[in-house]
This record gives structure tokens, C-alpha cells and sequence, in this order.
């Protein structure tokens, strides 16, 4: 189980979280909602451990990870995370199974080349993709570098999978095959996994849970169907996508 309590950010005078509170179940997918620049990829990077928080706690399965100042601590609790990054994060000099194996054998010391390159082969097949370790990423669609990506993310077997922006950039039906990834993933795996993204369809096909992120706070929270039918005005405008309602975008800097 993850835990945030109370988590404040601020870089420079703007202030990105402001007492964030959230629980994430065990075995759950919690998608994080918001406009752009709202802090969502900020709350996951403060969730694995890759960023430190003015204030609060950040606890994963009981330990504070915002109070781990061991390397070698902090890496064992980093090691319980698979991260999907939004641009997939290949490396192009790399082969998609050495890519996949890449995070494996940094996570695992003592793996041997042929163990990895196994686990690389059986990874890939589990997100549909079959004898395509040789290839390199620029070889591949957007949709299969994504996948390559999600591949990778679960290599070394983690307890949780964190997606930013798991659809951004590929069409409606790459999308929907990227989605239906990700909840087979949680049936198959029985991992807990938590995105963040813009996409509404996405959002309401992948979660258990969706929370809707605005003014650096958790404003919303509720299953697909309850964020769908919200009353909340601003909850209602995001999902909705609509320019009328109380969230004003700024078109200039002096707006």
C-alpha cells in the first residue's frame, strides 16, 4: 500500500502540491487526473523516490521514503517500481530485448546476459510482442516502442507499475491496445499500478479509482462511474473537456 499524506512542493515561489492526500490499495489502479502543469508527474516522482518533498510523507508498504537518506535503502524500495515513461525512454543505440533487459540486470547484479536476454523474450510476449528482440526502437511503430517500454517496466517483477501519460501521442486504437495492457497486466500480474493522463477514455477504462488533481490538491475521488457523473463543477468541466466552467486557461502570460 502506498500512502501520501500532506505532501507540499514548490519550485522557486510557485507552489505545485499543496497537502496532497491519497491511499493507493493493494492491487488497485489509481489514474491521477489534471490539467497540464497541475503536478501529476510530480506526485509520481515523489512516489518513487526520485524527487524530495518540502513537506509530508510519502509511505510505501510502512516506510517513509521521503525519510530515507541511504542510497542503498532507498533503492530497495525504488526496486518495488516498474515506470512507464511518457516517450517509452528507449535507448536507440540498443536492441528492444537489450532495452528490456537493461533495467533487469542494474535491478538484479549477478543476472547473467542469456538470463536476462530470457526474461526480456518473455516479457515481450506478455505485451504481444513476439520475435522482435533483435530489431532496434526505430524500427518500431509508436504503439510497439510503447509496449517495448511497458516490456521493460516489468522485467524485474515489481509489486507496482507507474504509468505517466501511458496514450499520449498514438492513435485512438493503439491506445485502446495500450489500455487493454494495462488492465490485463493487473489481472494476470496482480500488480498495483498508478498513471497519470489527460485521456478521459483511457482514464475510465484502466482504473479502479480516479483522482482528480487541481490547485495542488486532491479535489476528487471516486470509481470511473462516480467521476463520470460527478456534480463537482470542476471535475465535471475537466472530463467533460469543455471551455466553460470554473477553470480559466491562460492564452498570454498577462491574462
Amino acid at each position: 500500500m502506498i500512502q501520501i499524506r500532506n505532501l507540499w512542493k514548490k519550485f522557486g515561489s510557485r507552489r505545485v502540491l499543496c497537502g496532497v492526500d491519497l491511499d493507493i490499495e493493494e492491487g488497485e489502479t489509481i489514474t491521477i487526473i489534471g490539467g497540464s502543469g497541475t503536478g501529476k508527474s510530480v506526485t509520481l516522482k515523489h512516489m518513487v523516490g526520485l524527487m524530495a518533498p518540502d513537506q509530508g510523507t510519502i509511505l510505501v508498504d510502512g516506510v517513509d521514503i521521503a525519510a530515507v537518506h541511504h542510497e542503498e535503502e532507498l533503492f530497495k524500495i525504488q526496486n518495488k517500481f516498474g515506470f512507464l515513461f511518457q516517450g517509452a525512454a528507449l535507448f536507440d543505440s540498443l536492441t528492444v530485448g537489450e532495452n528490456v533487459a537493461f533495467g533487469l540486470k542494474n535491478l538484479r547484479p549477478g543476472v547473467s546476459e542469456r538470463a536476462a536476454m530470457n526474461v526480456a523474450k518473455e516479457k515481450l510476449a506478455l505485451v504481444g510482442l513476439h520475435e522482435v528482440e533483435h530489431m532496434k526502437p526505430s524500427e518500431l511503430s509508436g504503439g510497439m516502442r510503447k509496449r517495448v517500454g511497458l516490456a521493460r517496466a516489468i522485467a524485474h517483477d515489481p509489486k507496482y507499475i507507474v504509468y505517466d501519460e501511458p496514450t499520449t501521442g498514438l492513435d485512438p486504437i493503439t491506445s485502446d491496445v495500450i489500455n487493454e495492457l494495462i488492465v490485463e497486466l493487473r489481472r494476470k500480474l496482480g500488480v498495483t499500478s498508478v498513471a497519470v493522463t489527460h485521456d478521459m477514455v483511457s482514464a475510465y477504462k484502466i482504473s479502479t479509482r480516479i483522482a482528480m488533481l487541481y490547485e495542488g490538491k486532491i479535489i476528487a475521488l471516486g470509481t470511473p462511474a462516480e467521476i463520470q457523473n460527478t456534480s463537482n463543477p470542476y471535475v465535471k468541466q475537466f472530463v467533460t473537456g469543455s471551455s466553460h466552467g470554473p477553470i480559466k486557461i491562460k492564452l498570454r502570460e498577462s491574462d
